[in-house]
């Protein structure tokens, strides 16, 4: 299409017969051509609708016609647009993020129940701290942080997310990637929404859990940084070998290194499990009070469950466990409530979604107000 003479009606017509004959992964071509069409025009579907029979100018069909180009190639929406909506809140993402999913937004969900749930036992238990007029509602606003972890925070959709929708300012999360290019992504999707107060942006590699930075990836965190509340991820779960399988879009466009998983999609489950119990027996060796809870909740493959409930159990039962030449002694440290049938008072719990599936694996330790 190179002629000034299309109306807008004929250029989107032209768009969607050249994505069908290039793009087969496409659901609807007209739609997308339409869409695309207004983010060349910077103006709504509806608006682009009652004006159809108008003249489209020569600059701006060139930019829907690059558009349209990319798209055929099957380079993902998102990217083209450099926008896409999760939770109800719009995020910029480019390709060196994954595209946030909606099956995700449950993460964010259990994350915020907890986080809720947690902040209401810790202000019960301290009846002498000070409530915030500004935030009605909370039983004791207390100074305290809850201290929470994004690992693989890749555009920050999930700790954005969970910052926009909790309510009070107790809460600090540490976006957390081993990427220097998400963490900008994410950086900027704080700022657009308003919540780079609540977070801080930290270099961090879970194969490598001694590497970690913040303040712009300069300064190095000291061992506090081993006492999150919650720890939150949704990590690589992809089988190696699966690559290869996924859609043109994913695999040729998204990073590779967000979507693999290795060799039977559970080395990071497995990595973020002893971070787990790191963070754990570091609150043990610091003379914690008793009554301290932690919890990890992840996103998983429900295909994986008993492999991931396998991990759990190696990691706080099994015999060939890391820890084991002390387990006696770690299991009289962390029993806090003398529970013998469950020694490390800790619970593994598997959430659906909406859609039946088990999207959610949430692991609590401490909690004792089933």
């Amino acid at each position: 299409m190179k002629s000034n003479n299309f109306t807008i009606f004929e250029a989107i017509k032209a768009g969607a017969g050249y994505l069908k004959e290039n793009n087969d992964e496409i659901l609807d071509y007209f739609k997308e051509s339409l869409l695309l069409m207004g983010y060349a025009l910077n103006v709504s579907s509806e608006k682009i609708i009652i004006n159809y029979e108008n003249k489209i100018t020569e600059d701006k069909l060139k930019i829907f016609n690059g558009y349209i180009e990319r798209r055929a190639k099957k380079e993902p929406f998102a990217y083209i647009i450099n926008n896409k909506e999760f939770y109800s809140i719009d995020f910029f993402v480019n390709k060196n993020v994954l595209i946030p999913r909606p099956d995700t937004e449950i993460l964010v969900d259990e994350s915020l129940k907890e986080i809720y749930r947690l902040n209401n036992k810790i202000n019960s238990a301290n009846p002498h701290s000070h409530h915030k007029c500004n935030e009605p509602g909370i039983k004791n606003n207390i100074a305290q942080n809850i201290s929470i972890i994004d690992l693989g925070t890749g555009s920050g959709a999930i700790a954005v997310s969970i910052a926009k929708n909790y309510k009070y300012s107790n809460i600090e999360i540490f976006a957390a990637d081993n990427s220097y290019k998400a963490l900008n992504v994410a950086k900027k999707n704080a700022i657009l929404n308003n919540v780079e107060n609540k977070i801080k942006l930290t270099y961090f590699n879970i194969l490598n859990p001694n590497i970690y930075w913040y303040n712009e990836y300069s300064k190095k965190y000291n061992t506090d940084f081993y006492s999150f509340d919650i720890i939150i991820s949704n990590p690589p779960y992809i089988i190696s070998s699966d690559v290869d399988f996924l859609s043109d879009e994913v695999k040729k466009y998204e990073p590779c290194a967000a979507l693999d998983g290795g060799i039977d999609g559970l080395k990071f489950y497995r990595k973020i499990f002893e971070f787990f119990l790191s963070i754990i027996k570091n609150s043990v060796n610091s003379n914690l009070t008793s009554n301290k809870e932690f919890c990890l909740i992840l996103e998983i493959d429900q295909r994986y469950k008993e492999e991931i409930k396998k991990i759990y159990e190696l990691t706080f039962y099994g015999k060939d466990n890391k820890y084991n030449n002390s387990r006696e002694e770690y299991k009289y440290k962390i029993n806090t409530n003398n529970n013998k049938s469950n020694p490390v008072n800790i619970t593994i719990d598997f959430i659906k979604d909406l859609s039946g599936k088990e999207r959610v694996a949430k692991i609590n330790y401490g909690k004792n107000d089933n």
